[in-house]
C-alpha cells in the first residue's frame, strides 16, 4: 500500500478516535483532576482535521504540521508532568526523590542533545529543524517520565488508580514507537525512514487505544493520601533496589 493512503487512513484513524476519546473526558470530567491531558487532546482533534484537509496541499501541510507539532510537544510534555506529581505529590519533600526524577530528564536531554549535534535534520529550514530536534527531546523525556514512574510505584507503594496509570501508560506507548525508530534511524541511516514514521504514528493510534479503554470506566476511588511507611523507610527500601540493582558501589565481601 503506498504511504500516501496509509497516511490517509491513520489520519482518519486517529481523528475519529480521538473525537470519540474527548467525549469521553467530558463525560467523566477528567479536566477537573487532569486538565492539561484534556488540553492535549481537545488541541489534537483540530490539529488532526487541519492535517486531514491540507494533506494534498504539500505547503499547505507542511506548515501546519510542523507549526502544530510544537504545539503538541508542550501539552504532551505538561500533561504527564501534571500526572507524575499528582501521583507522587506526596513525596516531593524527599530530595533523592525529586533528582530521580529530573536527573531522569536531564538524561533524556543530554541524549537527544547530542544527537541533534551529530545528526543534524538534512534539508530542513532552521525553524523546522529545532521542531524536529524538540520532538526528539519530547519522545526521550516522556520515556523517561514514563519509566521514573513505572519503575517507583513498587518501592513507593503507590495504589493503583485508573486514570492516571491509564494516561501514563498511553503516553509511555505513543513515546516507544518514535524512540524505537529514533533508535532505528540511527543505526540504519534513512534506510528505514518510511517504516519508521508509520510505526510512530501507530504508536500514537495504540495509545488513543489504551484512554479509550481506560477512559471508558470510572475511575478507582482516591483514597486519602497517607505515607504508607515512614520517610525513614523509604529510604532505607530505595536504597535496597539500588544495591540489589547493583548501582550503590559498594563491593561485596
Amino acid at each position: 500500500m503506498p504511504l500516501e493512503a496509509i497516511s490517509l487512513i491513520t489520519l482518519i484513524a486517529s481523528l475519529a478516535l480521538e473525537i470519540w476519546l474527548g467525549i469521553l473526558l467530558f463525560r467523566r470530567s477528567v479536566q477537573k483532576d487532569f486538565p492539561l491531558f484534556v488540553a492535549f487532546i481537545g488541541t489534537s482533534i483540530p490539529i488532526s482535521a487541519a492535517r486531514l484537509l491540507t494533506m494534498h496541499q504539500y505547503h499547505a501541510y507542511y506548515y501546519v504540521f510542523w507549526s502544530s507539532e510544537a504545539l503538541l510537544i508542550l501539552l504532551s510534555v505538561s500533561a504527564l508532568n501534571q500526572v507524575f506529581w499528582r501521583t507522587y505529590d506526596g513525596f516531593r519533600f524527599l530530595w533523592w526523590f525529586r533528582l530521580i526524577y529530573y536527573g531522569a530528564i536531564a538524561l533524556a536531554l543530554a541524549i537527544a542533545i547530542r544527537n541533534a549535534i551529530l545528526n543534524p535534520p538534512v534539508q530542513q529550514h532552521p525553524e523546522i529543524a529545532f521542531i524536529v530536534d524538540a520532538e526528539i527531546a519530547a519522545n526521550m523525556v516522556r520515556a523517561g517520565i514514563v519509566a521514573v514512574y513505572a519503575v517507583m510505584v513498587r518501592p513507593m507503594v503507590i495504589e493503583f488508580r485508573r486514570y492516571p496509570f491509564g494516561i501514563v501508560a498511553g503516553f509511555g506507548a505513543s513515546s516507544l514507537g518514535p524512540v524505537l525508530a529514533f533508535f532505528a534511524l540511527s543505526v540504519s541511516g534513512t534506510k528505514y525512514g518510511n517504516f519508521a514514521k508509520i510505526f510512530s504514528t501507530l504508536s500514537y493510534i495504540f495509545a488513543l487505544v489504551i484512554w479509550l479503554r481506560m477512559f471508558s470506566l470510572p475511575d478507582t476511588e482516591e483514597k486519602e493520601w497517607k505515607p504508607p511507611i515512614p520517610p525513614e523507610e523509604m529510604a532505607r527500601t530505595v536504597r535496597g533496589y539500588i544495591d540489589a540493582l547493583g548501582f550503590s558501589g559498594k563491593k561485596k565481601k
